[in-house]
């Protein structure tokens, strides 16, 4: 899906803006979606663990770990400076995890969910995301209007769900 306001770049961000019970559903790429933030209009925020910061090597047991140590050690396969693989946050090769092990593992605990990649997310067809994306909205609103009791809205919130859950089921 190509992002709605330069029609140009591929779409990496969903930006849903609920009002008064309306959904305003927008599809940004990277760009698009930093000016919109500094253009102030909203109050919009990504939301979720924010990126995690550039870290410098943990210290050693023995006592703190100099920079001069940390730019002088090197991968022996690739030889790639540990200090650039801090800094960059880009490994040379597969055998920098294992020079680089004690380095690099509070990095990456601190930057990903787990230890062990899981896999990408198979591609799906834009139909098929966008009514993903819409049951996603309206199971939202209706755990919204369940919880201001507005149970007539909550009806019909039900009712859209049930039929985009048919939808989903046709499709696939």
């Amino acid at each position: 899906m190509l992002c709605q306001r330069c029609h140009k770049n591929l779409a990496t961000v969903r930006y849903a803006e609920v009002v008064d019970g309306k959904v305003t559903d927008l599809h940004f790429c990277s760009e698009c979606l930093a000016r919109h933030q500094e253009s102030g209009q909203t109050g919009f925020e990504l939301s979720g663990p924010a990126p995690a910061p550039r870290h410098t090597p943990p210290q050693e047991s023995g006592g703190q770990q100099s920079d001069s140590v940390v730019a002088q050690r090197t991968c022996s396969s690739c030889g790639i400076l540990l200090k650039h693989v801090v800094n960059s946050g880009e490994v040379g090769c597969s055998q920098c995890y294992s020079e680089f092990e004690d380095d690099l593992e509070p990095m990456l605990r601190a930057t990903h969910t787990a230890m062990r990649h899981r896999g990408k997310v198979p591609h799906r067809d834009d139909a098929r995301e966008a009514l993903r994306a819409e049951l996603q909205t309206k199971r939202a609103l209706l755990r919204t209007a369940l919880k201001m009791e507005n149970y007539e809205e909550a009806a019909v919130l039900r009712d859209e769900i049930k039929a985009l859950d048919t939808g989903m089921r046709e499709q696939g």
